[in-house]
């Protein structure tokens, strides 16, 4: 096998490819993934024609703009209900790239609409991702492009955009270009109702622009926005660092040498997302055991995978007004992330939540025991549960159940024991909840 040929299409390569890519995969397409093979099973995920249009979350009466809550309900709705969850996976990916937390913008409305650019652009071209990113007006509000003005201009985002989201921290641009870069964002700001005063969205205001010469990355002319993303994206330093990014989100380890030539080389060419995405799935790197253990799932992952997998009946709110029970249990499994640490509308600074290792504090570990115990009882509740229930007399069965719905192809022997332990007086909330802080579920 060489290093750039297509991984094998195993069962349990084939599973990890939709845990890592599409949060979890049913049995039936672990198997249709296994007869198509892997570079077949990719394009299928992210084939944008089967891709459905998001529809906004239902407002209050009034007109008044859902709550925090509401929205994040809504992302685990949309990951939970689509029938392309690698596209969601993937919006998730750079909500996470591309951090803005409502605390700031106030606006709910203002960015579920930044979230949608995100999902609408995030698999073509990176410098049309970026360009989008830069025009939108939740962004603008976040890092505080939307006051930067010719002769006051706020470096915020200059900065971010070459540490976080082009470049990498300390990675071929100086202070100097941080200020120019600065130069040639002014006059960005931010569109409003006259009459009720809520943002619109970008506006670029030319009065307000800079329109004097800049030195930028060792380039000279009278930029604006888009030719400092022209400039950054054309990059050498910028292609490494985001194949890296992709590669450190999905795969969880560092990149290997040769695995960065090859992904490089892949997106580099055209700057597509979607293209470094195929060199990365299905390369055989992706597929080795450090990389296969080497990811701590996020809870919003976890969440997803356990909401599908199990067939929770999850409702955003005010899609059905008629499943009150339903949207309120829906909404308790969303205030169940704030337990686990992550809330996807409020990012803890500009570089988004951690990873890996710091999931796995103890305080962190025991929410997620406290969120799996409660997931299991309510399983109890459940058609799901009695399915469970009707083989927890026989651990090896249960296991197998639990196993199955989580999107594994097999259990560690030490997490088997556990699960038939927990299940001796057919105890599905404990069986549940020994799978849920299983290393095999938070190593997904």
């Amino acid at each position: 096998m060489t290093l750039d040929s297509t991984a094998a299409a195993t069962p349990e390569n084939v599973a990890h490819l939709f845990r890592r890519a599409a949060f979890v995969g049913t049995p039936d397409e672990i198997e249709e993934g296994v007869e198509q093979g892997i570079e077949a099973t990719v394009d299928w995920l992210f084939d944008h024609r089967r891709a459905e249009p998001v529809i906004e979350p239902k407002r209050h009466v009034g007109g008044i703009p859902y709550e925090p809550l509401e929205l994040d309900a809504w992302l685990i709705g949309q990951a939970v209900h689509s029938p392309t969850p690698a596209i969601e996976r993937l919006m998730w990916f750079w909500i996470g790239h591309f951090p803005v937390g409502l605390d700031k913008v106030e606006q709910s409305d203002l960015l579920f609409r930044f979230w949608a650019v995100l999902r609408r652009h995030g698999l073509g071209r990176f410098d049309s991702l970026l360009s989008h990113v830069t025009h939108d007006g939740a962004m603008n509000i976040w890092l505080d492009l939307h006051g930067s003005i010719a002769g006051n201009p706020n470096e915020n985002f200059s900065r971010e955009l070459m540490e976080l989201f082009s470049l990498g921290a300390g990675n071929g641009y100086t202070e100097a270009d941080v200020r120019e870069g600065a130069r040639a964002l002014t006059g960005y700001s931010v569109d409003y109702d006259i009459a009720t005063g809520v943002p619109l969205g970008g506006r670029f205001r030319p009065e307000l622009h800079d329109h004097g010469t800049k030195t930028f990355l060792g380039r000279s002319g009278r930029f604006d926005a888009d030719d400092v993303l022209s400039i950054v994206t054309q990059r050498p330093e910028s292609h490494r660092f985001i194949a890296s990014r992709v590669w450190h989100r999905f795969a969880g380890t560092l990149m290997p040498a040769d695995v960065e030539a090859v992904l490089v080389s892949a997106f580099a060419r055209r700057l597509r997302v979607d293209d470094l995405l195929q060199a990365m799935l299905t390369h055989p790197r992706f597929y080795a055991a450090g990389v296969r253990h080497g990811l701590v799932a996020h809870p919003v992952e976890t969440m997803v995978r356990t909401i599908r997998g199990f067939d929770l009946p999850f409702l955003s709110p005010g899609t059905d007004p008629d499943a009150s029970n339903t949207t309120e249990r829906s909404l308790e499994l969303t205030e169940s992330l704030l337990r686990m640490g992550q809330v996807p509308t409020s990012p803890p600074n500009v570089s988004g939540w951690p990873h890996n290792s710091s999931w796995l504090d103890s305080n962190r570990s025991a929410a997620r025991l406290l969120v799996g115990t409660e997931i299991g009882t309510w399983l109890d509740e459940l058609p799901v549960g009695a399915e469970l229930r009707s083989v927890a007399h026989r651990p090896a069965h249960l296991a197998a159940a639990l196993m199955q719905r989580f999107g594994r192809i097999r259990w560690s022997p030490a997490t088997e024991a556990a699960i038939g332990a927990a299940a001796h007086t057919e105890s599905i909330a404990a069986a549940f909840a020994v799978a849920f802080t299983s290393p095999e579920v938070v190593l997904s």
